[in-house]
């Protein structure tokens, strides 16, 4: 379908791909892995054809079709949530305005011969419009939304009023539903949640097509995959099955690789010797001059060799109560929108929680309650005896010091540690070498989440709360993380949509939604299992139980579809404003955020430092940057959480109003 001959690709100086050989059949399912920044994407936009190799070809078949899913936010009209789906079906969209313009044409027809003819075009078209699926489509398209996770009343409501998660789902919707030849996808599991996930791994697992996925869920690849793709610096390496396969060759591959350096290392020593002991010898001159080409014309053995964990014992948290963490009869409302009601939920020692259910359930909600940082309208709190807590949270990477090294700003939450302590911490944080002495600002958004990660297990606290940390990390990085708390010795509540990282640590699973919570003992490969088992006892299956959501059976008169009609335009008239302005202060965020950026590109040049007043004057504008950054963001929290009362509808993409994340301002207007 694609093929790639001696592609080489570079971007500035530095060089993504060189001599680059691959091929994709009709039938390849293909897992995209690298480190972040390795050139996944990029690799993504030139077999999309959005951009071309500065080396080598690229070759396609021209009746193949290639949709193609990126990571930006894409641009819909304010055209009804299915109908701009909908719209995305260019031959179904042809065929459709081709029979409007028959059907006008057979209106003002006014002899017997032309009806015929117009009606034998109008048949034939038909027939198309059959075969393409035209008549089927709208119901795939509801399927296919409701299985990404919206609702039968979003079907009507103008896309412009989604956020960009949102958006996100939808493009992702109209790829699914066009049905290309070929897949691209770049992290599409990013703005899903663990429901929606699941439904798309099923719905890839039975599509026809190709693909090749970017994903550091690896339990998408396990399921999807039978082609790993890994980027391994300018190279890519294939190997056949799905992530766990790829893992096993590739160590193979790294101790094949070893043992025929170590072997080749010791014949060039061989050689070398004998080079030098009879190099001025005119009776082994020739032997000499034979054997000097031969090792010219040899290509030494490279490759990555295989990674070595880093271990270290990871320090104990203080001793503490068997109850750490309750509450009693806990309520939490926003405006009319009630997200928990009387509930009780504790955490007692040792225990490892994981906080899951739908989008706008209340999971970021309870996380903050039990970090102390969300006030609540009626219960208790309650901590036991010597518990300390922990939260990380995405906006919390904003509490680094920028202007503080890696080794420093862990070494700050240390005191105990000596430095090499410190170095090896962060060694098995991935931060080697010099990478310790690197400055916060210039670290990537996954770097800097390893970095908060550290200092938090630098001295930990006996509870730990999670709310999504392997949202910028590669696989190798949770691989990482998840080691580390798997030795962590205090009590952990998380959420995440990595379902590996979750089975690897969790012992409880707590689901949200209804107002209510329900715990479950075992991992969250138990938790699914047993959920479908009592589906299938009870004769319900996940899209029958779901169906009053997704179709909305029930039929209402038509007073009351007015009442709801009314209601939604004083609704709309009153949300607007608000939903401008929040819309504007996006795009304020965002450009200071690209401002910052360039500060933070600035100061990575190591030459900055030698600048004297401007290294001064850098910093003074970088932090008065970073914090109308933090003014503005915090004024965007209270007029989203004005609008979230207003509207009682917190599914934007998460449980309630948060901070536009770095480098994503600008996406979140519903």
């Amino acid at each position: 379908m694609i093929s790639l001959a001696s592609m080489g690709k570079q971007i500035g100086p530095r060089v993504l791909f060189s001599k680059v050989n691959l091929t994709i059949g009709i039938s390849d399912r293909i897992g995209l892995v690298g480190p972040n920044g390795s050139g996944k994407t990029t690799l993504l936009e030139i077999l999309a054809g959005r951009i071309e190799p500065d080396e080598g070809s690229v070759s396609r078949n021209r009746r193949a079709t290639v949709g193609y899913l990126p990571q930006e936010v894409p641009r819909f009209s304010d055209r009804a949530l299915l109908d701009e789906l909908l719209a995305g079906h260019e031959t179904i969209d042809h065929l459709r305005a081709q029979l409007t313009l028959v059907e006008e044409e057979m209106r003002r027809a006014s002899g017997e011969e032309e009806l015929r003819s117009l009606a034998e075009k109008q048949g034939e078209l038909e027939r198309r419009f059959d075969s393409e699926g035209g008549y089927d489509l709208p119901s795939a398209g509801k399927k296919i939304l409701g299985g990404l996770g919206f609702r039968e009343s979003d079907f009507t409501r103008p896309a412009g009023e989604f956020s960009g998660g949102w958006l996100m789902r939808l493009a992702l919707a109209r790829l699914l539903l066009i049905e290309p030849s070929l897949l691209l996808l770049d992290e599409p599991t990013n703005y899903l949640d663990l429901e929606s996930v699941v439904w798309l791994e099923a719905y890839l697992r039975s599509y026809e097509g190709a693909l090749v996925a970017v994903s550091h869920d690896r339990t998408l690849l396990n399921a999807v995959a039978n082609r790993i793709w890994e980027i391994d610096g300018e190279q890519i390496v294939s190997y056949t099955g799905n992530y766990d396969a790829s893992i096993r060759a590739r160590r193979l591959r790294e101790e094949q690789l070893a043992a025929a350096k170590k072997a080749q290392e010791r014949f060039l020593a061989k050689e070398r010797r004998f080079i030098e002991r009879f190099r001025y010898k005119n009776t082994k001159a020739k032997a000499v001059q034979s054997r000097i080409k031969r090792l010219e014309k040899m290509e030494t053995i490279t490759g990555r060799a295989a990674q070595k964990s880093v271990r270290i014992r990871m320090p104990e948290p203080p001793p503490s109560a068997r109850i750490q963490l309750e509450l009693k009869g806990l309520s939490k409302s926003y405006g009319d929108h009630a997200v928990y009601t009387g509930i009780d939920f504790a955490v007692e020692r040792g225990e490892r929680i994981a906080l899951v259910g739908r989008n706008g359930a209340g999971k970021s909600t309870l996380m903050k309650i039990l970090a102390g940082v969300l006030p609540f309208e009626a219960g208790e709190r309650r901590l036991g005896k010597g518990v300390e807590v922990g939260y990380f949270a995405q906006h919390q990477m904003e509490s680094l010091r920028y202007d503080a090294t890696v080794l420093d700003e862990v070494a700050s939450a240390a005191p105990g540690m000596t430095t090499e302590q410190v170095r090896s911490l962060l060694g098995r944080f991935l931060f080697t070498k010099d990478d310790v002495f690197k400055k916060i600002g210039v670290l990537s958004g996954g770097e800097k989440v390893r970095v908060a990660l550290a200092k938090l297990l630098a001295s930990p606290p006996n509870v730990i709360l999670l709310d999504e940390p392997t949202s910028h990390l590669d696989i190798r990085s949770r691989e990482v993380l998840e080691e580390a708390l798997g030795e962590y010795g205090g009590s952990l509540v998380i959420i995440s949509h990595d379902r590996s990282f979750l089975d690897a640590l969790v012992t409880r699973v707590v689901e949200a939604g209804g107002g209510t919570i329900a715990s479950r003992l075992g991992t969250y490969a138990d938790y699914l299992r047993r959920r479908e088992e009592e589906l299938a006892a009870s004769g319900e299956t996940a899209e029958k139980r779901d169906a009053p959501r997704r179709t909305g059976r029930k039929i209402k008169s038509k007073e009351e579809r007015r009442a709801e009609a009314l209601r939604r335009n004083e609704l709309y008239r009153v949300a607007r404003p608000l939903r401008e302005k929040i819309a504007s202060l996006e795009e304020e965020i965002g450009a200071l955020e690209k401002k910052a950026a360039r500060f933070e590109e600035e100061m990575a040049d190591p030459s900055f430092y030698e600048k004297g007043e401007r290294f001064g004057d850098v910093f003074r504008e970088y932090n008065d940057t970073r914090a109308v950054i933090a003014s503005k963001t915090e004024r965007w929290e209270e007029l989203a959480e004005e609008l979230e009362r207003l509207t009682g509808d917190g599914r934007d993409g998460a449980d309630e109003p948060d901070a536009p994340e770095e480098g994503r301002a600008g996406k979140r207007r519903r």
